[in-house]
């Protein structure tokens, strides 16, 4: 005979389910910004080498737009800005949601009587 799962057992497996989902969303993008922070380096990186009256182009659409060394240094410089303040604010709701899902894991196998118990709260 198969036993019933108590509803509060099923409410919070599915919760725990959206936040495994919503913490792996969240990873991806989180590598994606990683990547796009290690491209915007290289880039400033290599502009900033280039001496202040060098000719720097631009992609603007599919057009190339010759712009100002320093002003293309200005922007490359925010946007990593930009990217590191995305990047440290999506760390830390990551850093959260991981604590959410270790400890609903943690009441679920107590729930069930199964695995280690969690941390003493």
């Amino acid at each position: 005979m198969v036993e019933k799962v108590p509803p509060e057992v099923e409410a919070k497996y599915a919760k725990l389910v959206k936040l495994r989902e919503t913490l792996a969303a969240i990873a991806q993008e989180r590598a994606s910004l990683e990547a796009l922070l290690a491209e915007i380096e290289g880039v400033l990186e290599e502009v900033q080498k280039l001496p202040s009256e060098a000719r720097v182009f631009k992609m603007v659409g599919n057009v190339m737009v010759e712009k100002p060394r320093d002003e293309v240094v200005k922007e490359l410089t925010d946007r990593k800005e930009d990217v590191e303040i995305r990047l440290k604010a999506l760390k830390s709701q990551e850093e959260s949601l991981r604590k959410d899902v270790e400890r609903l894991t943690a009441e679920l196998q107590k729930l069930l009587g199964g695995g280690k118990p969690g941390p003493a709260a």
